[in-house]
């Protein structure tokens, strides 16, 4: 059984419908990349996914569970976690009160979350070890507000991580890093397949197919194009939605 299995998931707005009866599957283990053109719906798409917009049709299955139904918290205590394409960390502390809270949140007996129990050896250890992953230890007195921005996506990242998601949903992690620092973060996402499936939503084709096993193709909200990296790299119809020229393509084909 896939780990998370998508079925004619479907979105409207008024009489546009942004999701399409889209279905898509991600496998344990898996780096599966959703890519598309602006406006293809993929931030929709991830909407649904995480909770924050209700779907108006399809099924939705985390690990056997259905979802469709649950709010953003209860799809994160179902082993779903999610990164946003603009940092969600708490600039005014430091890393390590970040990534504190971020392990407290994810406790169950953690009924003052919101307080730093900076003095919890457990909690500290499990805060060092997720500094330790996303490479923040030398930041680790750091208020995160301060670092560059590829740090902080780091953190970002660190902070999903922390409810040890099942499936961790990474949107456009290497936006505004150079080339250096998105190369550093795609080792970090490398590392991170081995305790977790990704669905990765970017706009680097470098990193996507470095990091990708499978990418699914989003155009006008439908699934326009499935498969591995290779096949999508070398799909001449994928390549004419990206260099703007599918009608071109599609006059080639009808003259055939």
């Amino acid at each position: 059984m896939s780990l998370l299995l998508i079925q004619n998931l479907v979105k409207r707005f008024g009489a546009i419908t942004a999701t399409d009866h889209v279905s898509l599957e991600v496998e344990k283990g898996e780096i599966h990349a959703l890519i598309g053109p602006n406006g293809a719906g993929k931030s929709t798409l991830v909407h649904l996914i995480s909770g924050l917009l209700p779907a108006d049709g399809g099924s939705l299955q985390l690990d056997g569970q259905e979802l469709i139904h649950l709010a953003p918290h209860q799809r994160v205590a179902a082993g779903l976690s999610r990164c946003f394409q603009i940092t969600s960390i708490f600039p005014k502390l430091t890393v390590a009160e970040n990534l504190l809270l971020a392990v407290q949140a994810h406790q169950a007996n953690s009924f003052r979350w919101f307080k730093v129990r900076d003095k919890d050896a457990e909690l500290k250890a499990k805060a060092w070890e997720l500094a330790h992953r996303m490479q923040l230890e030398s930041e680790w007195n750091t208020v995160a507000g301060t670092l560059p921005h590829g740090a902080q996506r780091k953190l970002d990242v660190a902070l999903a991580i922390a409810a040890t998601p099942k499936l961790l949903l990474l949107d456009e992690p290497m936006a505004g890093m150079g080339p250096a620092e998105s190369e550093e973060m795609v080792e970090l996402i490398q590392q991170l397949r081995k305790d977790m499936a990704i669905l990765l939503i970017e706009h680097d084709m470098d990193a996507v197919f470095q990091l990708a096993d499978r990418i699914t193709v989003l155009v006008y909200g439908k699934v326009f194009a499935q498969g591995t990296a290779e096949q999508i790299q070398h799909d001449p119809r994928v390549q004419a939605v990206y260099l703007g020229q599918e009608d071109e393509l599609e006059k080639e084909e009808g003259a055939a």
